[in-house]
């Protein structure tokens, strides 16, 4: 019965943190790795679970880092596929919601970097001009690019890294870039972090 079916709010009360971790990924793995046809109503009948408490539940688990970037991006194109199965606009819907999921994941991830392992990520890119972000990206074990930039990003606005650094770093960025209005774009960018960087320095 429909009454019976446990919510997010329910699970996280009976069960405990390592075990809602652990259902949260198992459930939301089995989703998005089923076939496009097994419907979030499906996961949900199988595992007692409202809707709400399904789609609350796979939230949780991609917020948290608990599923991998390849699993999210699953999650999105089968909300998507069935949604728009009945509602044209659902799909859009659930590519917004989405969006803002990963990004409430990316800054939860960044956030989780200590200033010692910014500081090392940040002078060894600085340092090594013939390896390419990506290349970083994989070598600290990151989830993306976007979320390395990020982190380079924060060394200097914090002011984690000397100013030598943050040259290098920028002359890293600048030294490839040929197309004017790319350029200009960057620059400004480079110029609005660092001076964030200035303010907060005592």
């Amino acid at each position: 019965m429909a009454e019976n079916k446990r919510t997010f709010k329910q699970l996280s009360k009976e069960k405990s943190l390592a075990e809602l971790n652990d259902f949260a990924k198992k459930v939301t793995e089995l989703y998005a790795n089923s076939e496009l046809i097994y419907s979030q109503s499906v996961i949900a009948e199988e595992n007692n679970l409202t809707i709400k408490g399904l789609r609350d539940l796979m939230d949780y688990a991609i917020i948290m880092s608990l599923v991998s970037k390849k699993v999210c991006d699953k999650v999105l194109e089968k909300s998507i596929f069935n949604q728009r199965k009945k509602i044209q606009v659902s799909g859009v819907n659930s590519i917004l919601h989405h969006k803002e999921i990963i990004k409430r994941r990316r800054e939860l991830s960044l956030n989780s970097f200590s200033e010692a392992t910014i500081y090392r990520i940040a002078n060894d890119v600085a340092g090594n001009f013939d390896y390419s972000i990506h290349e970083f990206t994989i070598k600290y074990n990151i989830e993306s690019d976007k979320i390395t930039r990020k982190i380079l990003e924060r060394s200097i606005t914090e002011n984690i890294v000397s100013d030598e650094v943050v040259e290098r770093l920028i002359e890293r960025s600048l030294k490839d870039i040929t197309d004017m209005i790319e350029l200009s774009r960057a620059t400004e960018y480079f110029d609005y972090i660092v001076g964030i960087r200035n303010k907060k320095k005592r």
